[in-house]
């Protein structure tokens, strides 16, 4: 893909697997013993943003990007919306050792993509004479599906997935492996101290060939077990690596989240521990060999895993099947629980970085396309705005710290 960038590798840096030569523009990082202190922020991005990459070409003049809804599972990943010419602040408590320096936001381009993981709401039903009939079965229709949801509740351990809506995932009795079912005071999130290491990765090359794809995948968690394993086995909590589904397509695949349907883009399943990686679902036509952007959607799902590990996803999807899960306090529990993947995601996709296995280049494009992710008018706001998406990869990217990353305790405004 063409666009801004230096050298001989083009805007979006070495392919995976292949170091770049001396002097090529990269964040080399050094790594720091854990406890340590984090450098006081990085350094700004060359002068000026890359152009953006074929696909990404702005609105015509006086159109409105059209909205994204997430009911249809095709959708997938569109290119990142406009952003405003002012960066946001990361959130987070105050910072004692200095906030991240600000730097200039990138060009605005193009409508943003759907958010991570499939669509969400129902369909709308159909206007038609009928319609007051339909909505009486589809009541009552409602209000069996209830029942039957609190009654497993009431049976089993909750464990919503977070790929489609709605759908559960129950942990048998006793087949539970995670740390304690804690929110805001999760272990994970109450060191200070916790962070990740500079994740000095050697990705396999990208493709879109399944067997190409499998293994880059396969890489990338290998790394991301590196980086999660100290910082989960440090804090007194559990670890064991995910299974991994990478298939072409969704046609045939069931979980134990979705059943039969195959309305899904990429997700976390906690029923059975696996990342689910559809290529048809990545929109490759669009983002090409920026395999920075596939990363990151995957170290997203990541970060559900790592909910699910310490606790966090299974006392957040309780409490949001005891609200209700289309409640405004059930779509806020769901808000909080991804806004936090997307800080993780930033965590991780930072230290890459700064151990120099991901350029400047990537890790900006990464940053744009965090910008782009969110709800969009009409969905179910059960992710949040793609400007607080923004702001908690942010936030993982610049403090590198589980307990900024700790959304359960941000106010409503930051989750929104």
């Amino acid at each position: 893909m063409s666009g801004g960038g230096q050298g001989p590798y083009g805007p979006y840096g070495p392919p995976p697997g292949q170091r770049p030569p001396p002097g090529y523009p990269q964040q080399p990082g050094q790594r720091r013993p854990p406890g340590s202190a984090p450098p006081p922020g990085h350094s700004a991005p060359p002068p000026g943003n890359p152009a953006p990459p074929p696909g990404y070409a702005a609105p015509p003049p006086g159109r409105p990007s059209p909205s994204q809804g997430r009911s249809a599972p095709s959708s997938g990943y569109a290119p990142p919306q406009a952003y405003s010419q002012q960066r946001p602040q990361p959130y987070g408590a105050p910072q004692p050792y200095g906030a991240p320096r600000p730097y200039g936001a990138p060009p605005p381009y193009g409508r943003p993509p759907a958010p991570y993981g499939p669509p969400g709401g129902p369909n709308r039903p159909r206007e038609s004479g009928g319609g007051k009939i339909v909505f009486t079965v589809l009541a009552i229709v409602i209000a069996v599906v209830v029942g039957l949801v609190r009654l497993g509740a009431a049976t089993h351990t909750a464990d919503q997935s977070t790929g489609p809506d709605p759908s559960f995932g129950y942990q048998p009795p006793g087949e539970t492996d995670s740390g304690p079912a804690e929110t805001a005071t999760n272990p994970l999130l109450t060191d200070a101290s916790a962070t990740l290491l500079p994740a000095d990765c050697d990705y396999a090359p990208w493709g879109t060939g399944v067997e190409v794809a499998r293994t880059f995948f396969e890489t990338a968690a290998g790394c991301l077990a590196d980086a999660w394993r100290p910082v989960l086995t440090g804090a007194g909590l559990p670890f064991s690596d995910p299974a991994l589904s990478i298939t072409a397509s969704t046609a045939g695949v069931t979980t134990p989240c979705t059943g039969t349907t195959s309305e899904f883009a990429a997700f976390y399943c906690p029923a059975n521990h696996t990342i689910y990686m559809p290529i048809s679902q990545l929109q490759t036509d669009l983002f090409e060999d920026n395999w920075v952007v596939y990363l990151s959607v995957f170290a997203h799902e990541y970060g559900h895993h790592v909910q699910a590990l310490s606790g966090i996803l299974r006392r957040a999807n309780s409490d949001r099947v005891d609200a209700g899960v289309r409640s405004t306090q059930g779509l806020e529990l769901s808000r909080r629980v991804e806004l936090q993947a997307n800080c993780f995601d930033g965590m991780f996709i930072g230290s890459s970085s700064e151990a120099g296995s991901l350029s400047s280049t990537q890790l900006n494009v990464a940053r744009r396309d965090a910008y782009g992710r969110g709800d969009q008018a009409g969905d179910m706001r059960d992710h949040g705005t793609a400007e607080n998406g923004g702001r908690w990869f942010e936030n993982g990217v610049e403090q590198n710290r589980t307990a900024r990353c700790n959304t359960f305790t941000a106010a409503a405004g930051q989750v929104n």
